[in-house]
């Protein structure tokens, strides 16, 4: 929900919640204003009826004046005020009446004398009150929407401005990125913050591209010197049989750490978005030359491989396409049985290779992690199946894996419409 919304929301809650407490109030404060108002006029009445006893010994004509009652026994001072209810027959209705009662001197008697003043009726108040007050509250409530709107557009136009460039500014930009200022200070010191932990986090990233390239730089040529000297140490007539087995077994896990490293840096280039290019790779001369390439170890395992291909473009790194598919076939042939089978099928957005093979030894969900093999094999990194889950990431493909018996079938999706 937009802060606009959430807000307006609250408004509104709140002026549901007091609305009915505006019209309590306002109704009890009207009814109190009135009646003071009338007591006013009531005892102003008073006090004229009383000059005109004093001056001229009777009373005045007055329309307030509803009864007078000559008293034999007076216990003491009566003044009070009331309210009463009257039919009116010309209105055919009771009406309601504000009274106030008193005694006096008249002609050396004691009399009460009690005046009246007409009210407006409550129902007819409370109706006027709740249609003023449900109107004032509509239009303050508009107000209050409209003034939101054109405060939120105007006070929060450079943090979305600023939100847009974060969602579009890339880590691998060597610019800084630069924020749009504002004159809200909780807003500049956002900036402040998000400029300082961006840029922390850029000479991170740099510290730490550096630091793989640097790394396998330095791996790979100690590497290097120990395979040749390993080499030599294999041509030497000197060592016997056992020692030959022992410098043999070093040559092959010194290749196996080589490949880790480079494996461990493509990846870690990968995830770094060092590859930008999206290229138009034709996937159907692609495969081919990657199985012209695989010719000889096809061979050797005497595998049966059928393609039925039809030519269709895939948006990728020309490189991490290679790297992708020749990752698919060579998993295929490398976990494949002595005279097994490999079919290759090449549709439109899609990329499906079955073969056979025995159980994996991994579990399915975990075949695409890091050094998980399919099976126990020395001269296996467990590597191919992750590289190509992160060019997936990369490029929004789909990579997934299922098996039907003893067919084993990975399904490349590089295609949207097919990643449903």
């Amino acid at each position: 929900m937009k802060l606009v919304k959430k807000t307006n929301t609250y408004y509104l809650i709140f002026l549901v919640l007091i609305f009915p407490v505006m019209i309590t109030v306002d109704y009890y404060l009207i009814r109190y204003l009135v009646n003071l108002e009338v007591e006013e006029v009531l005892l102003h009445e008073r006090d004229r009826i009383e000059f005109q006893l004093r001056e001229k010994g009777n009373l005045p004509t007055s329309s307030y004046v509803l009864d007078t009652m000559v008293l034999k026994q007076v216990s003491g001072p009566v003044a009070s005020f009331g309210d009463t209810i009257i039919y009116e027959a010309y209105a055919k209705k009771t009406v309601p009446y504000r009274t106030y009662t008193f005694n006096t001197e008249m002609d050396t008697e004691t009399v009460q004398i009690r005046l009246k003043h007409v009210l407006l009726e409550i129902n007819e108040l409370i109706w006027l009150l709740f249609i003023a007050t449900s109107f004032i509250i509509l239009l303050l409530f508009l107000g209050l929407f409209f003034i939101n709107r054109s405060i939120y557009r105007w006070a929060w136009s450079p943090f979305f401005n600023n939100l847009t460039k974060l969602k579009n500014h890339n880590i691998i930009q060597t610019d800084a990125i630069q924020l749009e200022p504002s004159s809200i200070t909780e807003f500049q010191e956002l900036n402040q913050v998000i400029t300082a932990l961006m840029e922390q986090v850029r000479k991170d990233f740099q510290n730490l591209k550096e630091f793989n390239e640097n790394i396998s730089h330095e791996i790979q040529t100690p590497l290097a010197i120990i395979r040749n000297k390993v080499v030599l140490l294999m041509e030497s007539t000197h060592l016997d049989k056992k020692d030959q087995e022992r410098v043999q077994a070093i040559y092959q896990e010194t290749n196996k750490l080589s490949k880790i490293g480079k494996a461990l840096t493509l990846i870690s280039r990968i995830e770094n978005q060092e590859f930008k290019r999206s290229d138009a790779v034709d996937v159907h001369i692609m495969v081919g030359n990657i199985l012209s390439n695989m010719e000889e170890i096809i061979k050797f395992k005497e595998l049966e491989v059928s393609v039925a291909i039809s030519s269709t473009v895939m948006e990728c790194d020309h490189i991490l396409a290679d790297i992708l598919l020749t990752n698919l076939i060579k998993n295929a042939v490398e976990h494949n049985v002595q005279g097994g089978m490999i079919q290759i099928v090449l549709e439109d957005g899609s990329f499906k290779i079955y073969n056979t093979g025995e159980m994996p030894e991994v579990a399915s969900e975990k075949l695409f992690d890091r050094f998980q093999r399919g099976k126990a094999k020395t001269d296996s990194l467990g590597l191919g199946l992750a590289i190509n889950q992160k060019i997936c990431e990369i490029y929004g493909f789909k990579l997934e894996y299922e098996q039907v018996g003893e067919m084993h079938i990975f399904s490349l999706f590089f295609s949207p419409s097919n990643q449903a």
